[in-house]
């Protein structure tokens, strides 16, 4: 039931999230963050942008991103999936939410649509663990279905 729990807290928090810092990374490993607005289909988070952007370059060199919101970070897979007028979806999305974005960009010819999978989420938060308030991860697998939960006192082995 946690894992639900969980997953229904995500999407509100994705529903409710108009902007995000995306994170990419080019082939050699360099890092480039950008605010960019948001729109979501249940897990999956869709992007638009102008495809001389160097987040399209990363992205085709390495498709993994990061996504951060407020003390919420996933990890995903990105990937260029056409012209952002050519997704109804997207299109009525990006008009409810974002409708200057939609206005201003949408429709001209340089916008690419970027699709991102999530495939894990971590939370932080505190819990009390032997009568101790412990800080936790929760370290949510959005393809296999797990949590982890990990003590922050722990970290130094590599989560």
């Amino acid at each position: 039931m946690e894992y639900q729990e969980l997953i229904n807290k995500i999407l509100r928090l994705l529903e409710n999230t108009k902007y995000v810092i995306l994170a990419t990374a080019n082939k050699k490993g360099i890092v480039s963050a950008s605010k960019m607005c948001i729109v979501n289909d249940g897990l999956k988070i869709y992007i638009q942008t102008d495809n001389r952007f160097e987040k399209i370059q990363n992205i085709k060199e390495n498709e993994n991103v990061a996504i951060n919101i407020d003390t919420v970070y996933f990890k995903g897979i990105a990937k260029i999936i056409g012209h952002p007028s050519a997704n109804k979806m997207f299109v009525e999305k990006i008009k409810e939410k974002h409708f200057e974005t939609y206005e201003n960009y949408t429709n001209l010819p340089n916008q690419v649509l970027i699709e991102i999978e999530l495939t894990e989420c971590r939370m932080w938060k505190f819990e009390i663990i032997n009568g101790k308030r412990e800080e936790i991860i929760k370290i949510i697998n959005l393809r296999n279905k797990s949590i982890n939960n990990v003590i922050c006192d722990k970290l130094k082995e590599g989560y």
